[in-house]
């Protein structure tokens, strides 16, 4: 795709305009998303954490967010319902191991809210939806067939 296609690239020489100090917080809802990226890390408490790109589609506006998944006890019901929403675990059932490799371009539905840092509203992942009714098998977008540019 040629550079002035793609209206979200900017060249070494491009403008700035008016509005760019102005950063928009998607509202808040459940939207679709796909995993763009995952990197492995850790937390300041030392414990291994996945670093997530979810690139979500607002009103047909693609917004990308990290969400940061702590392997932790206490984080066990996020990593579950992360995994659940994916289609890669069935809700009640264990998981022997979580499957990672597997979760770039998947989809799922997350529930984005607001929350109030350093004095400024920020959009953040708040639950991931399982889906309901009959069991969906995980989704991977071809990258030519992605609902949504970044």
């Amino acid at each position: 795709m040629a550079e002035n296609e793609n209206k979200s690239t900017m060249g070494w020489d491009s403008g700035i305009s008016a509005k760019a100090g102005e950063y928009q917080v998607p509202p808040i809802g459940e939207y679709r998303f796909y995993v763009a990226n995952f990197e492995r890390s850790f937390s300041k408490a030392g414990n291994p954490m996945a670093v997530l790109t979810l690139s979500l589609n607002v009103d047909g506006k693609a917004y990308e967010r990290k969400d940061y998944l702590v392997l932790s006890e206490n984080m066990e019901w996020k990593l579950a319902q992360f995994f659940e929403c994916l289609g890669l675990k069935k809700k009640g059932e264990a998981l022997t191991r979580m499957p990672w490799d597997q979760i770039i371009g998947k989809e799922g539905i997350c529930k984005l809210i607001h929350e109030d840092y350093n004095g400024q509203t920020q959009a953040r992942i708040g639950a991931y939806i399982t889906p309901t009714g009959q069991a969906a098998e995980a989704k991977t977008a071809p990258a030519e067939e992605m609902p949504f540019e970044i």
